[in-house]
């Protein structure tokens, strides 16, 4: 009798609310909803590409320039879809003060984003990407490496010393290291050459500015098919190595070392 008086006691006294959960550990997607979902955009939605204009084409690659200040919208849902897939960044909703450039693989129907980076208007750091990401099934086939590339055009072509903004993902920091070590490694490999004259110099500090190359001259006529078109490149004989009996340097720095791949 009192064994059941003292289990009759025990039954009664409450339990310790659990406590509640501040991680989810899966996200489940409905395949037949995602795509019902998409059904009914489709009909409604009549973009086939970003919202913004063309600044590069090679082939059925073509890159974007989207200004946040013009298609608010698209910035806001393009950096909420990112953050899927990045869990190092904070999402800032105002994307006024940043530009946008979108890589997309272009079909005769529609343009598929591969990735994109961002980069501020006005950045009193000379920072030329903010963010950078390539979607999970298009990764490792070159396509960051061609928005690094980009990113650093944008800052020779407005004449300031580019570099992405810190501190770097871990991610970000091993695609940037496999870059800047390619560079490096052509840049010393094009100072053996009778034309790294220009090279030579700078690496021995006896230069300050790099020669601009000669581009082959392209002629480019309307195509029939394709997306890039037919291009007809007539290269243009080589100018004459400049200072071609500027001897290797016996030492150098880095800092002229990344002046000559152009990279600052």
């Amino acid at each position: 009798m009192r064994k059941k008086a003292v289990r009759a006691a025990a039954d009664d006294v409450p339990s310790p609310p659990a406590a509640p959960s501040t991680l989810v550990e899966s996200v489940v997607f409905d395949e037949y909803a995602i795509r019902a979902c998409l059904h009914v955009h489709k009909r409604t939605c009549t973009y086939t590409h970003p919202p913004g204009r063309k600044v590069y084409q090679r082939g059925a690659h073509i890159i974007w320039e989207v200004d946040g200040a013009d298609a608010k919208l698209y910035a806001q849902n393009l950096c909420l879809f990112g953050k899927l897939f990045m869990d190092h960044k904070t999402v800032f909703y105002d994307v006024s003060p940043f530009v946008f450039y979108i890589l997309t693989d272009a079909t005769s129907q529609f343009d598929h984003v591969l990735g994109f980076f961002s980069k501020e208007k006005v950045s009193y750091d000379d920072y030329n990407l903010a963010v950078i990401i390539v979607f999970p099934p298009y990764q490792r086939k070159g396509y960051g490496t061609l928005l690094m590339e980009y990113s650093y055009y944008l800052s020779r072509c407005a004449n300031v010393v580019g570099t992405p903004e810190r501190p770097l993902s871990e991610l970000g920091l091993k695609g940037y290291i496999a870059f800047w070590s390619a560079h490096l490694v052509r840049t010393l490999q094009k100072a053996y050459t009778p034309e790294g004259a220009d090279i030579r110099a700078i690496l021995a500090g006896t230069s300050t500015t790099l020669a601009t190359p000669q581009r082959p001259i392209v002629k480019r006529r309307r195509a029939q098919r394709g997306w890039a078109g037919e291009e007809r490149a007539e290269v243009a004989q080589p100018p004459p190595a400049l200072a071609a009996d500027v001897p290797w340097p016996t030492h150098t720095t880095l800092a002229r070392l990344a002046t000559a791949a152009g990279l600052r």
